[in-house]
């Protein structure tokens, strides 16, 4: 019939209400964000699913969404809290920029303050090509302030 949506709507309010059910909302995330859970801690506090996880879509899309919502600033305190906990990643740009920085870092600390890969060095191309990209950002004009202060500390020669 026809009043059989708003009978159904009114019962799960009442149930909300009687504390049977939370807010199905929330309960969803909590729900995404436990199997998100689960993932980064079987892949090394890592919680990313790749786009090409055919097992996790919706987790997936789930969490561009958590990305999405973070960037325009209306993802909520509490869950960005809770998703950084775990090793969610926000900003894959930052994340890699960070990771290439502490590489560097380590090699200059190996080599007496020395922030610097040496052309040869076949090991560490990726760095290699990294340090090049700053130094050229930096020559342009378009590297961050912060990065440049950052990279100088350490040794970098631009």
């Amino acid at each position: 019939g026809g009043g059989q949506g708003t009978q159904s709507a009114d019962r799960k309010a009442r149930r909300v209400e009687a504390g049977f059910v939370s807010d199905p909302l929330e309960a969803a995330w909590d729900q995404s964000f436990e199997e998100l859970r689960l993932v980064a801690k079987a892949n090394g506090g890592v919680a990313h699913v790749p786009r090409a996880d055919s097992e996790r879509v919706e987790l997936g899309r789930w969490c561009d969404n958590q990305r999405h919502l973070e960037k325009r600033g209306t993802l909520r305190e509490n869950r960005k809290d809770r998703l950084l906990k775990i090793g969610f990643v926000f900003d894959f740009h930052e994340e890699a920029w960070e990771q290439s920085f502490e590489e560097l870092l380590l090699l200059a600390k190996a080599n007496g303050g020395a922030a610097h890969v040496p052309r040869g060095d076949s090991e560490r191309r990726a760095l290699g090509s990294w340090c090049g990209t700053q130094k050229g950002l930096e020559k342009k004009g378009e590297l961050r302030a912060d990065r440049q202060d950052r990279l100088r500390e350490i040794g970098f020669v631009f």
